[in-house]
């Protein structure tokens, strides 16, 4: 965890996130896995080329049989819900929500488990697909709970700033 938050009783006591700073954070994901896409991409590309005998045909513009294929789209799947799971897991945070100073955990204040991860990463995708609706459901409540909240049991919170050291 980091250092602002030492304690889950101090996690309580931070205000929850709000509806526009997950969405932004989202967008700040979106470019990170965007990026993880185009590496994943690369190395796909590379890989089918050299052992799969798949004929792309460069001339033509025409990747469809090295990168078109269900094993190429399982795999940015993959990349993308390691991306997500992983920075749920092991710092609570994506980069993200680290931009935007949010952290999940549960309600009371303790990493997440890999199942509550799972759960997350199967439901946020749902939540986005609804027109968003499953994020724009934290205004109804006084918790800011998203769908992906409520079924993975739990909480996103707001961090505090750091305060900045005076120079003499």
């Amino acid at each position: 965890m980091p250092e602002t938050v030492k304690s889950p009783t101090q996690f309580n006591h931070l205000p929850y996130a709000g509806v526009l700073p997950r969405l932004m954070a989202l967008i700040y994901d979106a470019l990170i896995v965007a990026g993880l896409w185009m590496v994943y991409g690369f190395f796909a590309m590379l890989v089918a080329s050299t052992f799969g005998d798949l004929h792309c045909q460069p001339e033509h513009q025409d990747y469809t049989p090295c990168v078109g294929g269900p094993l190429y789209q399982l795999g940015l799947l993959l990349v993308t819900a390691t991306y997500f799971l992983w920075s749920w897991r092991v710092a609570g945070q994506t980069i993200g929500m680290r931009a935007w100073r949010l952290m999940v955990a549960n309600n009371n204040g303790v990493q997440i488990s890999w199942y509550q991860c799972l759960v997350r990463a199967l439901v946020g995708p749902v939540s986005l697909a609804c027109l968003g609706l499953g994020f724009f459901w934290g205004y109804l409540r006084s918790d800011r709970a998203s769908w992906h909240d409520l079924a993975s049991d739990s909480e996103v919170r707001q961090l505090p700033k750091k305060k900045k050291a005076k120079k003499l």
